[in-house]
């Protein structure tokens, strides 16, 4: 049988990392590394002799990796660094690099089962995004409820029958975050893995060519795990020096950025409901172009299955946790936007 890791930097809360790395282990993972962007004593602590549980340090390694020599100072960058060098020294066959927001789910059997099944001819999978979101009127047990929308080529062409002008131009494809899906890469054959794709040639974003879509994996985006965790995620990438740079984001999730800075009236409580959660009509409308699954993906059992204190994974704790873990982020919006985001907190 195959055997297969994860790799993610991360800057979360200790609780999603637990969660993140617990999922992951599982499922079969030989290994998780956490690559943290920042200091997580509460990580380490949620984490503390987990087997399989791997935590780097920022710089750990002198950033001299392909002789890069100085830290990476974009947060994509720093991704890549991280990734490639953990593929180029895991001893595992497949390394999977995405994001403490994302989760691998397999469709039917084991995911060493379906990596063996991959032609030898390809070097990397393209796992393909399925995206959470929240029915409206449907109470939600953890951070991980809801449902899941799929990607909808015909978006374009047939999206005003599901969603209104405003909901459309948040979503690309019929999906707020990213839609391309990440990458599982073997090791051992000279690969890099970039945020989305396995790389050819370290410098430039050159996608290695020999890939297969799917493979029998989905990966499940929750891109905010709360409202709080959504809205700061957008306040932080309009608050980014890269602000209004067209390459820096799609036209859909600038969109979703612009409804917040500066936030006024509300925008932040409307923009999530637009973009993060459908009508129980628009969830119904979905399904019947087979583009809404009602998974129950387990996470926070299966994490606890391998965690000796797993973590509360209620929205109000989660909210607690990231609350204490982004105070400098929340006084840099108070001032530069006027509102405190901690209202938006979950009870």
């Amino acid at each position: 049988m195959a055997s297969w890791g994860v790799v993610s930097m991360v800057d979360e809360p200790g609780p999603l990392v637990a969660a993140f790395v617990g999922h992951h282990l599982a499922l079969g993972a030989a290994e998780v590394h956490v690559c943290l962007d920042r200091p997580n004593p509460e990580a380490r602590d949620l984490l503390a002799g987990v087997p399989g549980a791997v935590l780097h340090e920022d710089g750990e390694d002198d950033w001299r990796f392909r002789g890069f020599g100085r830290r990476p100072e974009n947060i994509n960058a720093r991704q890549k660094y991280h990734a490639s060098r953990i593929l180029a020294r895991t001893r595992l066959d497949w390394l999977l690099h995405c994001d403490c927001d994302e989760y691998l789910q397999p469709s039917g059997d084991a995911i060493a089962a379906l990596l063996d099944r991959v032609p030898q001819a390809a070097n990397w999978v393209q796992v393909p995004v399925a995206e959470r979101v929240e029915i409206r009127g449907r109470p939600m047990a953890d951070i991980f409820g809801g449902a899941f929308r799929l990607p909808w080529d015909a978006f374009e062409t047939e999206g005003a029958q599901v969603y209104d002008d405003r909901v459309r131009a948040l979503l690309t494809l019929g999906l707020c975050g990213h839609v391309v899906g990440k990458a599982i890469a073997r090791s051992g054959r000279g690969l890099f893995l970039g945020v989305h794709a396995g790389l050819s040639h370290y410098p430039s974003a050159r996608r290695d060519l020999y890939v297969i879509r799917g493979g029998g994996l989905r990966l499940m985006h929750f891109d905010g795990l709360t409202r709080l965790h959504y809205t700061l995620k957008m306040l932080r990438y309009g608050l980014a020096e890269a602000f209004n740079s067209p390459a820096a984001h799609g036209d859909a999730r600038w969109a979703q950025i612009h409804a917040l800075c500066p936030e006024e009236h509300g925008g932040a409580q409307t923009l999530y409901d637009a973009a993060k959660t459908i009508s129980e009509a628009q969830a119904q409308a979905l399904i019947a172009r087979k583009l809404l699954r009602g998974w129950a993906p387990g996470i926070a059992g299966r994490a606890a299955e391998v965690l000796p204190r797993p973590p509360d994974l209620s929205a109000a704790a989660f909210d607690r946790a990231l609350i204490a873990r982004e105070g400098r982020l929340f006084d840099l919006i108070r001032r530069r936007m006027g509102f405190d985001p901690a209202t938006l907190a979950a009870n």
